[in-house]
């Protein structure tokens, strides 16, 4: 099976922090360039981690007829433009969370896969979380019994570190589109869609244009709610975010501390999983190489973009998985603004 070849677009904290070092754990795919609006930027990141080309001219990268994916990693603002771009370049693209600024311009990035016959995949990385993977099984699997309720929370000081033209404070993005989305998108994928939100937003503290804290109950089948709380003005100690998803169930429950990737479990019923081996009617404590760490779980995305490109199937974290995303964001908003639920 033939060697796919890659293009990075933006070369930000998050590329840096994330995607690069993606790039070089996974197989099947090579990093051929890397490009960024300054070219010196650009020429700097690739000399740094070893990129044989860089540019500061995206359309170099789009006529490149040896690129089969971009991957998309700009700006939120930017987000549709060089999606679309790429796609209708004939590129498969892999875009970094938030997918876009509205649901209207999901759905057109969405529109234009399909138009160019490409996938077009979501960048959400606690998907390849080993221990929010096992939580995925074991409630997939009833090991918590009926789900009474979800509950996660994201807070990070970033708010306070922001610099003057910096993206994330000139843009109307926030606590909710740079931290909540990751939990709205794990609400649906431990568990069902959302179906309704009430929600309360606001800038209370830190100096950006978007919403620094956003608390929201949300609704999920069954009756099952899920509250998030996510803050981009609170302080933490070392600087690292603080990221923790509780699960409430009629035969057990978990927390799980993702930054240290410590999960505490209690269930009636014993499972085994891989080495874990859990004795029903105890308390008992687990660690796991999470995805913010690291630990072979960080390329696992990309990994399984490429993956999916290579033996030709649907990558499941696709455009619409993204747009819902976005459309539960755009109700959140709604829900705090007329303090009142809002279907989904």
């Amino acid at each position: 099976m033939s060697t796919l070849t890659a293009a990075l677009v933006g070369t930000g904290g998050i590329a840096n922090a994330l995607h690069i070092p993606a790039h070089h754990g996974i197989e099947g795919s090579t990093l051929k360039w890397v490009c960024d609006l300054d070219e010196n930027v650009a020429k700097k990141v690739a000399e740094q981690y070893g990129i044989p080309n860089w540019t500061g001219n995206l359309q170099a990268i789009l006529a490149d007829p040896e690129v089969d994916w971009v991957d998309v990693a700009v700006p939120n603002r930017f987000h549709e433009s060089v999606t679309v771009q790429a796609l209708e370049a004939g590129k498969h693209v892999l875009c970094q969370k938030p997918m876009a600024d509205s649901a209207e311009a999901a759905l057109r990035m969405v529109d234009a896969a399909k138009k160019a016959g490409r996938q077009l995949g979501i960048y959400m990385c606690f998907r390849g979380d080993p221990g929010l993977q096992l939580l995925r099984r074991l409630i997939r699997e009833g090991a918590f019994g009926g789900i009474i309720s979800l509950r996660g929370k994201m807070i990070s000081a970033g708010g306070f570190n922001l610099k003057e033209g910096q993206w994330r404070m000139d843009d109307a993005s926030g606590a909710l589109d740079l931290l909540g989305i990751h939990m709205i998108d794990l609400f649906a994928w431990l568990h069902s869609e959302i179906e309704w939100v009430q929600a309360y937003t606001n800038t209370l503290h830190a100096p950006m244009k978007g919403d620094d804290v956003t608390t929201a109950i949300y609704g999920l089948s069954g009756g099952v709610t899920a509250v998030m709380e996510t803050t981009y003005s609170s302080y933490i100690h070392g600087g690292t975010p603080l990221y923790i998803l509780d699960v409430n169930g009629t035969a057990g429950s978990a927390q799980y501390i993702l930054e240290s990737g410590r999960m505490t479990i209690q269930l009636k019923d014993d499972f085994t999983e891989g080495n874990i081996a859990y004795q029903g009617g105890t308390i008992s404590e687990f660690t796991f190489a999470h995805t913010l760490s690291g630990g072979g779980a960080l390329p696992h995305v990309h990994q399984a973009f490429v993956d999916a490109l290579r033996d030709g199937k649907r990558f499941d974290i696709d455009g619409m998985t993204g747009y819902r995303a976005i459309r539960v964001m755009d109700c959140t908003r709604e829900a705090a603004a007329a303090a009142r639920k809002v279907i989904i």
